[in-house]
């Protein structure tokens, strides 16, 4: 049973390491391309472009913190340590930390985008993979409690 858990917890990772990954390489790419196109006006960089950019740089780091404490919670589980709060903590750190971020960038992006279906469609592929990883912490809080009101039994 911990094989099967462990090969999800492995799947969701990958799943949301590549989703990651390629909100990177599409943010360098617009990235470059904002660069360029900066580089050839003469205009300084407003203030809402000083936001995103430190909008994005901390989504980056918060979806970063996601992925180490979903890492955290699957070294846990491997350690024997199965239904703790702990790990309830940190698969709701990771679920919410997956819904907020892609939702805050979509939303940074909507001015400057062409494309909205494109921008929000990537956003609730990821916030779906923040939702199953809530939907797991609830369901090891619910077997924690079971756990608990079982130890209290006589």
């Amino acid at each position: 049973m911990k094989k099967k858990l462990n090969c999800f917890c492995i799947l969701l990772l990958v799943l949301m390491i590549v989703s990651f990954v390629l909100s990177c390489v599409a943010g360098a790419d617009d990235f470059n391309r904002g660069w360029q196109e900066g580089s050839n006006s003469q205009e300084p960089m407003g203030a809402y472009g000083i936001f995103c950019m430190f909008t994005i740089l901390i989504c980056f780091l918060v979806g970063l913190y996601a992925i180490a404490c979903f890492i955290r919670f699957i070294l846990c589980v491997n350690q024997g340590e199965v239904f703790t709060w702990d790990n309830v903590s940190l698969l709701r750190i990771a679920g919410w930390c997956s819904i907020i971020v892609p939702t805050v960038l979509a939303a940074v992006m909507t001015p400057e985008t062409d494309n909205l279906i494109e921008t929000w469609g990537s956003c609730i592929t990821i916030a779906a993979e923040g939702i199953f990883i809530l939907i797991m912490a609830e369901a090891f809080a619910i077997g924690l409690k079971l756990q608990e009101e079982q130890d209290l039994t006589i």
